[in-house]
């Protein structure tokens, strides 16, 4: 049985979720932060006949994370789907794969997850102010420099719902920049923060300011703001010249992620 999770569901999701929090990391933070009751955002759970879960979904604007402990996958769900406007379908590879073949008109892209835990390599040599993102004007400052970035997808939003996100995603972590002769020149976000851990997304340096250590700087903050609060960081990465620089600052691969993008 498939149904709409409601607010009396939140600790027996969560005590599922939480088998495995960083998996779970945008549907841990999304319950957390935003609860049942918001327009955007809507969570729902598969049962067996003994009402235990088998697997949950997650559509927040349009985005959509599915989970399930096991390699599983009831075309059940595929009707679920049907009923919402979603850009992206997310989840563990083995999962995607199981969901894949019943999609048309999307693209599939894998990437690594990685966690980190402690930070092996600072980069104190570089002096120059970090920004944290506060207002819209910040938002609005960031969009060109994100816009630039074509994986990010940030243009198919457009600029209103990009700076009506940041504003809400102060809720669920924070986003760093550097700022130079009134452009953004680099960033570092995370967001899902849940009370364990949170996600870093939106890495970007502008083309013309790469190679000065700046990506590196920022997350050389970033994680050591998490872990003074006791919590780990988790990421996703394609590329294998920016996973060794994770890779020196701490993280390590544990997954295989999938991102299903609508054309």
């Amino acid at each position: 049985m498939i149904r709409k999770l409601i607010e009396s569901d939140r600790s027996s999701v969560l005590e599922y979720l939480y088998r495995s929090p960083s998996l779970n990391i945008f549907i841990i933070g999304d319950i957390e932060t935003f609860g049942f009751a918001k327009d955007f955002q809507t969570i729902y759970g598969q049962f067996n006949t003994e009402n235990k879960y088998l697997s949950v979904l997650l559509f927040y604007r349009e985005n959509v994370v599915f989970y399930s402990h096991v390699d599983q996958f009831d075309t059940q769900w595929l009707i679920t789907l049907a009923n919402h406007e979603f850009l992206y379908l997310s989840g563990r590879k083995t999962l995607m794969d199981l969901i894949y073949p019943h999609l048309s008109g999307f693209d599939y892209k894998e990437l690594y997850f990685a966690e980190a835990k402690k930070l092996t390599n600072e980069f104190k040599n570089i002096k120059i102010s970090i920004k944290k993102l506060d207002t819209k004007e910040d938002a609005l400052l960031l969009y060109p420099l994100l816009e630039s970035i074509t994986e990010f997808g940030v243009s198919k939003q457009g600029i209103d719902h990009f700076v009506e996100g940041k504003m809400n995603s102060k809720e669920m972590g924070v986003t760093y920049f550097i700022e130079e002769g009134g452009i953004a020149i680099s960033t570092v976000a995370t967001t899902a923060e849940t009370t364990k851990n949170a996600m870093i997304i939106a890495v970007a340096t502008h083309i013309s300011a790469r190679n000065r250590g700046l990506a590196s700087y920022l997350m050389s903050h970033l994680m050591k703001e998490y872990f003074n609060k006791n919590k780990y960081l988790c990421l996703f990465y394609d590329n294998p010249q920016a996973g060794n620089i994770y890779k020196r600052l701490g993280f390590i691969d544990t997954e295989k992620w999938v991102m299903i993008n609508k054309r």
